[in-house]
């Protein structure tokens, strides 16, 4: 049995409540868009894909090493943007103001833990961001994602305490998340 796995922070509800408001405010907008359900926004450090289940303790304990000596942060939210281009976008998301050392030295050891127990590093330079929508067609696409980066997100800041291996089922009205281990930060 395979289970469909993450890591991840948690984003706190008043920045979820506020990404709902941006939502409902874009939604004017006659785009064929998914939108993501506000308390399944998180901030995702690795993708792991389909896990046997026998490897999620061998997950847990690589990002309980890589977590050790990283110590408690802050994040502020801030600003907005899409995935590839503006022009042709396919993800829009809410993005990170400033990129904490904490948060990118969290994410290496991460890679560098997981990849000692055999899951292959990301292809792609991290890019942390909060992903409120995959768009599905290219009508009216630019015209969302120009909205969207007009309206912006006013920054908020929030401590990061924990990292999440999480659990995602896939479901017709949207992914179901299960934390599977919840680590603190120092």
């Amino acid at each position: 049995m395979t289970i469909r796995t993450f890591i991840c922070i948690e984003i706190p509800e008043s920045i979820k409540e506020r990404i709902r408001g941006l939502q409902q405010s874009l939604r004017r907008i006659d785009a064929q868009a998914s939108w993501v359900k506000p308390e399944n926004i998180h901030l995702t450090l690795k993708f792991l894909g389909d896990v046997e289940s026998t490897r999620i303790e061998r997950v847990r304990d690589g990002v309980e090493r890589a977590s050790g000596s990283t110590s408690r942060f802050q994040v502020t939210v801030g600003g907005a943007g899409c995935f590839p281009s503006p022009k042709s976008p396919r993800v829009l998301w809410v993005g990170l103001s400033g990129m904490p050392d904490e948060l990118l030295k969290l994410h290496k050891q991460i890679e560098d833990s997981l990849a000692r127990e055999g899951f292959p590093r990301d292809a792609k330079k991290f890019s942390p961001h909060l992903t409120i929508a995959r768009l599905r067609a290219p009508r009216n696409a630019s015209q969302l994602a120009e909205a969207l980066i007009a309206t912006g997100f006013e920054p908020g800041t929030f401590e990061a305490r924990e990292v999440i291996v999480m659990r995602s089922d896939l479901n017709p009205k949207g992914s179901i998340y299960t934390p599977q281990a919840i680590i603190p930060l120092n």
